[in-house]
């Protein structure tokens, strides 16, 4: 795989560490550039909670969450993260999310600002939210039961690393190398 230099990588990736206010919290990126994110990975650090690891994208939408420590389908959290911001995101008083006192950290990356498009490349059409220059894309497709089914990912590259997961039944998370 060809590599493209970046010259400012928080352009598209910034990690966000924050204390928990039980209480609505903007929490906003220190990196050079301001950073809209596209997918939230949220964890708590604290070391009395034992919290899962919470996926929030702009593709599925602010109040859909994933846990990607867990088989659990697609949830509804109103009061887990809130709002995408242009520097960002905004969080509600929910515990896994802003507990009172407690510690958390966010690892965020851009995609294409929520703005989706169909992919017809391959077997299965897909919505791809893509960011060519970093390397990444959200995709969401509706399985076919086909084995060796194919789907577009809206990269100029082929992926090093993909992680499906159902979102409306119990099923493990996935994990594929190339």
């Amino acid at each position: 795989m060809a590599y493209a230099t970046i010259n400012d990588p928080s352009a598209y990736f910034q990690t966000a560490l924050w204390t928990g206010n039980n209480t609505t919290q903007a929490i906003t990126n220190d990196g050079n550039s301001d950073l809209q994110p596209d997918l939230v990975w949220l964890k708590m650090r604290s070391s009395e909670a034992n919290q899962s690891h919470r996926w929030t994208d702009s593709t599925r939408g602010v109040t859909k969450s994933l846990e990607s420590d867990d088989n659990a389908a697609e949830a509804t959290e109103a009061s887990g993260l809130t709002a995408f911001n242009s520097d960002g995101f905004t969080l509600g008083g929910a515990g896994g999310y802003n507990g009172s006192g407690r510690t958390y950290v966010g690892w965020q990356w851009k995609a294409n600002g929520g703005t989706t498009a169909s992919n017809t490349n391959g077997t299965i059409t897909s919505t791809v939210q893509a960011n060519t220059t970093a390397g990444f894309s959200i995709i969401s497709y509706t399985g076919n039961g086909t084995n060796g089914a194919t789907i577009g990912h809206g990269l100029n590259e082929t992926p090093q690393i993909f992680f499906p997961k159902c979102l409306s039944t119990t099923t493990n998370w996935e994990m594929y190398y190339f």
